[in-house]
């Protein structure tokens, strides 16, 4: 009885905790695809994810555009991933070279690079909003990279 309770339990913690985690219109204050999201606000929404997420979602600033805007990867996993991620990549790199026995796959999504095409980095919102929420069993044995901050 005490397992079924405490299943219970957890099943109500994890609902209660992804209906606190804002969508990107939540968070935005517009349905995504009905206004041009800019890049800042974009910005605001994978740091308030990383903030929220700290166990899940990493933030990794690689550089910035020749206007100056913040350019980020988004490393997205389960919390024992985002832990392993040195070890995770060193892995795949032995692996590169025959050796190595990776069990973590590393997905990488591209999504945009041209800042005035608004509607994959607003793709990338959903995703990994989903993500985080409705689809966190695909994280267990994956690395999800999102590059999804254009340029302009």
């Amino acid at each position: 009885m005490k397992f079924f309770a405490s299943i219970a339990f957890l099943f109500i913690c994890l609902t209660i905790k992804a209906q606190d985690l804002k969508s990107p219109s939540e968070f935005l204050g517009y349905e995504l695809g009905t206004q041009f999201t800019r890049h800042h606000r974009v910005v605001d929404y994978y740091e308030y994810l990383a903030k929220t997420e700290s166990n899940h979602v990493q933030l990794e600033n690689y550089g910035e555009t020749n206007e100056g805007r913040p350019l980020f990867l988004a490393y997205i996993s389960s919390s024992e991933n985002i832990k392993n991620l040195d070890s995770i990549q060193q892995e795949h790199l032995k692996n590169t070279e025959g050796e190595g026995n990776p069990t973590t796959a590393i997905v990488w999504m591209s999504y945009n690079v041209h800042g005035n095409e608004s509607v994959s980095t607003e793709a990338s919102m959903k995703t990994i909003y989903e993500l985080l929420t409705n689809k966190s069993e695909y994280l267990k044995n994956t690395v999800v990279i999102i590059n999804s901050l254009y340029e302009s």
